[in-house]
């Protein structure tokens, strides 16, 4: 891994000490998703979501546990409060299936209190390894459930576009790393906000969306498309956790 300007350190004077750093592995959370219930009355299950990011940031807030450790610059574009101490660069797909997954790679982060995450969204692409029929590639999102409403059921079949460089910023990630921390970071997506009462799918009609052999399906280019694309990718939907 590439030395990471975020944690070099000025040198104040001939004592000074560099703060402490570890590496973590990071990795998706392999928990089932919760159904949630969307403000037009649908039960939602998720059977599985995809996601195609690109370098992983973790944010802290408050004193470094060192004597006189501080990050070059504060890290550009960042909004929130937070300064970057931790990251895994690179091009990753996050998966959400209730099922536990390989480590994305090891993070490496300055010991501290730690309050949040971000990323960049970015179309898949063949480097990620799919299938050249995925419905991923070429695409930021692909997701896959069944909607319920009065009895009826509404399989559907999502893919969406992000604009590249599209960053998400401030993912809660409330927890303290310590030079003693072990075990993985976990990538969280919430299908509601754990928040708030509103839902990832607050909008969508799934019983009017176009049906093909008996899924129904949202695409690019279309109004149901730009509207969850938009409430998707905020950062109430996701955390990270200590596994």
């Amino acid at each position: 891994m590439k030395r990471l300007w975020l944690l070099s350190f000025l040198v104040a004077c001939s004592d000074s000490e560099e703060a402490a750093r570890i590496d973590l592995p990071v990795t998706t959370d392999g928990t089932a998703l919760a159904a949630a219930t969307t403000d037009q009355t649908y039960s939602v299950q998720l059977d599985r979501v995809r996601i195609a990011v690109a370098d992983i940031e973790l944010t802290i807030e408050g004193e470094m546990h060192t004597d006189d450790a501080r990050i070059v610059a504060p890290h550009p574009g960042h909004e929130g409060g937070g300064t970057v101490t931790g990251e895994l660069p690179g091009s990753f797909i996050l998966t959400w299936d209730g099922s536990v997954h390989d480590p994305l790679g090891d993070a490496t982060l300055l010991v501290g209190d730690y309050h949040g995450a971000n990323w960049t969204f970015r179309p898949a692409d063949a480097a990620d390894g799919l299938a050249s029929d995925d419905p991923l590639v070429g695409h930021t999102f692909h997701i896959t459930g069944t909607a319920s409403k009065t009895g009826t059921d509404y399989p559907f079949d999502i893919v969406l576009d992000v604009e590249p460089n599209t960053r998400l910023v401030g993912a809660v990630f409330e927890d303290v790393v310590t030079e003693a921390t072990t075990g993985s970071l976990g990538i969280q997506f919430f299908p509601a906000d754990p928040f708030e009462s509103d839902t990832a799918f607050d909008g969508l009609e799934f019983a009017t969306l176009p049906e093909v052999g008996g899924v129904r399906q949202v695409r690019p280019g279309t109004a149901e498309h730009n509207a969850l694309r938009r409430i998707i990718q905020t950062h109430d939907f996701y955390g990270v956790t200590q596994l």
